[in-house]
């Protein structure tokens, strides 16, 4: 009976400790809508903690341009454009913000890696395709 209240106990201290070192993330979301249709992502959040990812294909040897459009009411919000081996692009907010981003594809599957730290807004994605010369 002691043996078991101790392995419970140990446990929830190691899982506590893979929370703090930010190893294990909880994920938490408030009044969060996301639109994901073609090249476009929209997402709206009342509150967000964690990440989440979303997909995109592309063909290879294009050049992509990433217009990206922030509004950060509270917290930070974090977003990554990335292949499967490698980052792109990675941008941390703090306020509003809006730019673009162009690239070169190699590979069909891509990913934005979008994380909020305690965060309230919205952000809008947009990729525009043109042929490589």
């Amino acid at each position: 009976m002691l043996s078991n209240v101790i392995a419970i106990i140990i446990f929830l201290i190691l899982i506590g400790l893979l929370i703090k070192l930010r190893v294990v993330k909880i994920v938490s979301k408030k009044d969060f809508t996301y639109k994901q249709f073609k090249q476009q992502l929209s997402i709206t959040y009342g509150k967000f903690n964690g990440f989440d990812y979303y997909y995109f294909k592309f063909k290879p040897d294009q050049m992509v341009t990433l217009s990206y459009e922030v509004e950060v009411k509270e917290g930070e919000l974090m977003l990554e454009w990335r292949d499967r081996k490698q980052v792109i692009w990675r941008e941390t907010f703090c306020e509003d913000a809006q730019g673009t981003v162009t690239a070169k594809t190699k590979h069909c599957r891509y990913s934005i890696r979008v994380e909020g730290k305690h965060t309230k807004g919205e952000c809008r994605i947009h990729f525009a395709q043109e042929e490589a010369a």
